[in-house]
């Protein structure tokens, strides 16, 4: 079957930010500068737009393995709906200093850029099946010590703790991509009418 990949930057964002409110928005958070710049060009991905127009001006053959997770949206500043909003999607992240949400796939799992440690600035998705009945950081913790080997997780620095949630034997993350730029370069994959996005096999 032939496969073909969303080129960007495309017109399938959300209406153009403004520098000031996108550096605003990078100094409170502290996402990567390459984040930064994919907001201004292009503010966001939103999937439905893209599949009712002729896309294929923004698309390229591809020919490699196939991808396995179903992708949802790329959130942007003033979307327009809640579903989309950047900005609203930060209000109930716990991982604030550790993961910044930039999307979704369909079932809620959330693709974030990694804040902090060896890996920042990669991007991944989180399972948030692992989270979703924590309103805050704490107790997401006090859950993980009851119920696994872990243990005083709340004395760990903010660095020891990233590292730990982005391990592979925590098991909370998969990885896309060691970048923004690459995560738009190789991830988004058409396959029958669905976007889908490549694993990244981590060394």
């Amino acid at each position: 079957m032939m496969l073909s990949k969303v080129t960007f930057p495309n017109p399938f964002g959300f209406p153009k930010s403004t520098k000031e409110e996108i550096q605003s928005l990078q100094e409170k958070y502290k996402f990567s500068d390459e984040y930064s710049v994919f907001l201004l060009d292009q503010n966001g991905f939103n999937d439905l737009v893209f599949f009712n127009v002729d896309y294929k001006n923004y698309t390229t053959n591809y020919t490699d393995e196939e991808p396995w997770q179903l992708f949802g949206c790329l959130y942007g500043l003033d979307a327009g709906s809640d579903y989309y909003d950047l900005q609203l999607a930060q209000e109930y992240n716990i991982f604030e200093s550790i993961f910044f949400k930039i999307g979704t796939d369909p079932g809620g799992n959330e693709f974030v850029e990694v804040l902090q440690g060896d890996k920042k600035g990669w991007i991944g998705c989180i399972d948030h099946d692992l989270y979703i009945t924590h309103d805050t950081l704490d107790s997401f913790m006090e859950e993980v010590e009851e119920e696994t080997d872990y243990e005083n997780l709340k004395q760990l620095s903010s660095e020891d703790l990233t590292e730990l949630l982005i391990s592979e034997d925590f098991g909370m993350i998969n990885f896309h991509a060691k970048s923004m730029n690459k995560f738009l370069e190789n991830c988004f994959i058409i396959k029958d009418q669905t976007i889908l996005i490549k694993d990244l096999e981590v060394k």
